[in-house]
């Protein structure tokens, strides 16, 4: 891309960066209220959000629209909060592509030069991480908490068969596949659902372990990123901001204490004992 935009080109930028802050603040404002029981004001917002999406999705041409946009404007579209199935698809959709969303940069080829090929820089450093064995430790410890038959709640049961099955999906999937389901993933189990799971004693082992594991993700994710970013920054002989990774600490509110958890190394479980 040239040095300095043409006015014409300057004003498409500003266009469509006003409709992109738009779609990103209404999408953020229905994750607010996803995990409430206002149904008629989780449907209001997803209106909102799809509408800006539209309007975004109607700026650009079919091949400037990023692979993030289509699936989310169709579940914000068909989304009903009192439909299971529909419910499950935004967050779905919402898991697979709202980091994507967020950390989007717009990048309109005005020249020949060649683009940065991301998830093949990703692909270098995810090969020397543990993530792939991360992502199959959390879903066993979840289909563990699932299958103990303790979560009576349908709405935490729902959301984790979802998490289970993004993080199957996205095991080996691309940098912003693998980056949105993490964010999905972590920020739901530690800001959501991990109060439920301390209420009940059978789970502190798997929770514990459970816990350790979300901590050693955020550490692997912090090391690929960390990684992308140096090789960006070689190649460019510039700063480049967009990849600064940003840890998902476990809240301490909600954080297990030694007193609260059993050790799994030195004590049987609950189902050990029967």
């Amino acid at each position: 891309m040239a040095n300095q935009n043409s006015p014409s080109v300057e004003a498409f930028l500003r266009f469509v960066n006003e409709r992109f802050n738009d779609f990103r603040n209404r999408l953020a404002e229905l994750m607010q209220v996803l995990c409430m029981n206002d149904s008629a004001e989780k449907a209001r917002r997803a209106k909102l959000a799809f509408e800006a999406a539209k309007s975004l999705e109607t700026a650009l041409a079919s091949q400037d629209r990023p692979a993030w946009l289509s699936p989310l404007t169709a579940a914000l579209q068909s989304y009903q909060p009192d439909h299971p199935t529909l419910a499950q698809q935004l967050m779905q959709a919402i898991g697979n592509n709202c980091a994507a969303a967020t950390n989007h940069q717009w990048a309109f080829d005005f020249s020949d030069e060649s683009p940065f090929d991301f998830d093949g820089l990703y692909g270098r450093f995810e090969a020397e991480s543990r993530i792939p064995e991360l992502f199959d430790k959390l879903v066993g410890l979840l289909n563990e908490i699932v299958q103990s038959g303790q979560i009576d709640s349908i709405r935490v049961l729902h959301t984790l068969e979802t998490i289970i099955a993004t993080l199957k999906k996205n095991r080996n999937g691309s940098y912003f596949g693998v980056l949105g389901t993490w964010n999905f993933a972590g920020t739901w189990l530690k800001n959501i659902a991990w109060g439920t799971f301390l209420e009940i004693p059978i789970l502190r082992v798997p929770v514990k372990a459970l816990r350790e594991t979300l901590e050693e993700l955020d550490k692997e994710m912090g090391k690929v990123q960390t990684g992308m970013q140096t090789e960006l920054h070689s190649q460019l002989n510039a700063e480049f901001p967009a990849l600064e990774y940003r840890p998902l600490p476990l809240p301490a509110p909600l954080a297990l204490t030694d007193e609260s958890v059993i050790d799994a190394k030195a004590a049987p479980s609950d189902n050990e004992d029967r």
